[in-house]
């Protein structure tokens, strides 16, 4: 199962052990109340926007029988009726038939038990009016992801992502568009944000949404978006700002918040009741040492006209996934088809990166650590309660704990490097809030000695906060020193470590403003493996966050799952360490693999689950 012409470093056995675990708030025993987690992505059919029929020949008609992909979920509970919510990924599910994804669209009107899957409209193949208005189609763009959601007070949904084309022209776009009726009714695509026409270097991503719902705000209503813009220069990247006063129908033109620093990510955005609005991002720690690994945050208080200069809100050692890859060229070629055919997201390190690679697979996504693991990097959530008489702000971020590094016994890393050492730790979820007396001290969510956590979201609604993260507690295999999902004290022939089943999601409540919190395991009995899916079967993909949106004490919590894919053997390996899919190959006389003939079997059927708590 693995390709092994690379160097080898060999890990020894790290005890789990107890670790240090710094200042931490003290987590309540009871768990919040739970529903039980359900497939949000099912296997039945997908309907199109406002009731329309396909026609031969559309994409749709393969979703929900083709059993692709789905990844990077967001949610929204509707504020004025909580029992519609909907949510969103990057669907694979129109590889098949038109080359490219696209952002999936479901809905449930019974507090997310069941579910209508969808797409929004636009996708190519899509000739229905809606379809054939959207300026995505118009400009000829292949793919759309990156979705995340928002309601206002009158039943209208807010989508955002972003879209492109995985070859030149890039056509690179943000695009908002609007559905009302409670989200029974597609409305509008809006086009926020353009990169160019070419692969010139010019990228957005890293969407964030949301709706001005403050009782006592003047801006009831605005609608604001946030993302980044990737110059092309390393680092020379921006968070860009539009809003709309009019219920999505027009936008500002994007500005750039993010003054004075450069290398800036993973924007998000909260509103107080009285209508302040909070943008806060992610700064990365430049080589130089002229910025630190910081959370960022910018503040209007005109409903988003303009905006203050940036403070920091946070300091923190990151948790950021890197290794070494065993043939750096090969690995670079791999990921740009993989991309270039909507079988993985680019993958490049950034400077976050201590070595060239951010996923770990087989054959020349093969890391020499033997690890197999996908792409994480410590980013922040940030909240307001549009109910409440306080105008607090709460944030939620995952970084390396204090106290729990360790030098790498491998090329593996995910803390900062010691000089030339480079070094491991815990990663957990950490949590601050902004009152009159400026940020508290960031404090451990939910402390555990075992267990990586990271994609972490939070929401505030009616003086109830909740939470959402991943979480390896329960991986019998942990130790700073693997990847979630990785056993390195067990090696095949070729120094490739053993899979186990090692990745869980959970969630937390507070109802006094994050004093304490009560703790629920939403994915039941089924950690998730890293299975490879991606990059023709050679490399994971778990997407880039979890999401979770609330009214009151209900919440509802998605994150991407891979319990429903069917486990297999890769025939152009030796080896069986547990990370392959089920795949049809066969071998011609030369010696040179098929590609595989059955990928609606299930072995890409990595699917978004929901489950809803109370707290």
């Amino acid at each position: 199962m693995r390709h092994h012409k690379f160097r080898l470093v060999t890990a020894s056995v790290v005890s789990a052990g107890a670790l240090a675990l710094g200042p931490a708030l003290l987590s309540a025993q009871a768990s919040t109340v739970v529903q039980t987690d359900i497939r949000v992505t099912v296997d039945a059919a997908y309907v199109k926007a406002n009731g329309r029929a396909p026609t031969p020949g559309d994409a749709i008609t393969a979703c929900g029988a083709n059993r692709r992909q789905q990844n990077e979920p967001s949610t929204a509970v509707d504020a004025r009726s909580p029992s519609i919510v909907v949510a969103g990924s990057n669907d694979y599910c129109t590889v098949e038939l038109a080359g490219g994804t696209w952002a999936g669209f479901y809905r449930s009107t019974n507090s997310g038990a069941t579910w209508v899957d969808s797409l929004l409209p636009g996708y190519p193949t899509d000739t229905s009016p809606e379809g054939l208005a959207s300026p995505l189609q118009q400009r000829g763009i292949t793919n759309a992801g990156d979705p995340v959601q928002a309601w206002d007070l009158q039943g209208r949904l807010f989508y955002m992502g972003n879209a492109f084309n995985r070859v030149a022209p890039q056509n690179g776009s943000v695009w908002v568009a609007t559905y009302d009726q409670d989200a029974a009714h597609y409305v509008r695509t809006v086009i926020v944000g353009k990169a160019g026409p070419a692969l010139n270097g010019r990228f957005n991503d890293k969407t964030s949404i949301e709706v001005d719902r403050g009782v006592n705000s003047p801006h009831q209503g605005n609608v604001y978006a946030a993302w980044s813009l990737f110059q092309g220069i390393n680092g020379n990247n921006s968070i860009q700002f539009v809003r709309s006063t009019d219920h999505g129908a027009t936008f500002s033109q994007p500005a750039k918040i993010s003054t004075g620093s450069k290398n800036v990510q993973f924007a998000d955005i909260a509103v107080t009741s009285n209508g302040t609005v909070y943008v806060a991002y992610r700064q990365f720690e430049s080589g130089r040492g002229h910025q630190e690994a910081s959370i960022q945050y910018v503040v209007s208080t005109d409903g988003g006209a303009t905006f203050s200069k940036p403070a920091t809100a946070a300091e923190f050692e990151p948790f950021d996934a890197a290794d070494s890859a065993g043939d750096p060229e090969a690995a670079e070629e791999a990921h740009e088809q993989a991309f270039e055919n909507a079988d993985g997201p680019e993958s490049e390190a950034g400077e976050e990166s201590v070595g060239d690679s951010r996923d770990c697979g087989s054959g020349p996504f093969a890391c020499q650590s033997g690890f197999v693991f996908f792409r994480h990097d410590s980013q922040p959530r940030i909240t307001a309660d549009p109910k409440a008489a306080n105008q607090n702000v709460y944030l939620v971020y995952d970084a390396t704990i204090p106290g729990t590094e360790q030098a790498s016994q491998t090329t593996y890393n995910t803390a900062d490097p010691q000089g030339t050492t480079l070094r491991v730790g815990q990663g957990g979820i950490y949590f601050t809030a902004l009152s009159g007396g400026g940020w508290s001290t960031p404090t451990l969510l939910a402390p555990t000695a075992r267990g990586h956590q990271f994609f972490p979201d939070i929401n505030a609604d009616g003086g109830v906060l909740h939470t959402v993260w991943h979480d390896s507690r329960n991986d019998p295999a942990y130790s700073v020193q693997y990847p979630p999902g990785n056993n390195g004290a067990v090696r095949d022939a070729a120094g490739f470590a053993a899979a186990t089943r090692g990745l869980d999601t959970y969630a937390a409540s507070s109802t006094n403003g994050g004093t304490s919190w009560a703790l629920a395991r939403l994915s039941g009995a089924s950690q998730m493996p890293n299975y490879e899916m991606f990059g023709d079967r050679r490399v994971p993909f778990h997407g880039d966050y979890n999401y979770v949106s609330s009214v009151g004490a209900f919440a509802y919590n998605t994150w991407t799952d891979t319990r429903q894919v069917a486990p297999g053997d890769d025939p152009r390996y030796a080896g069986g360490e547990g990370f392959d899919v089920l795949q049809c190959r066969t071998q011609d006389a030369t010696g040179t693999w098929s590609a595989d003939t059955c990928p609606n079997a299930g072995g890409l059927d990595q699917d978004i689950y929901g489950a809803a708590t109370t707290g």
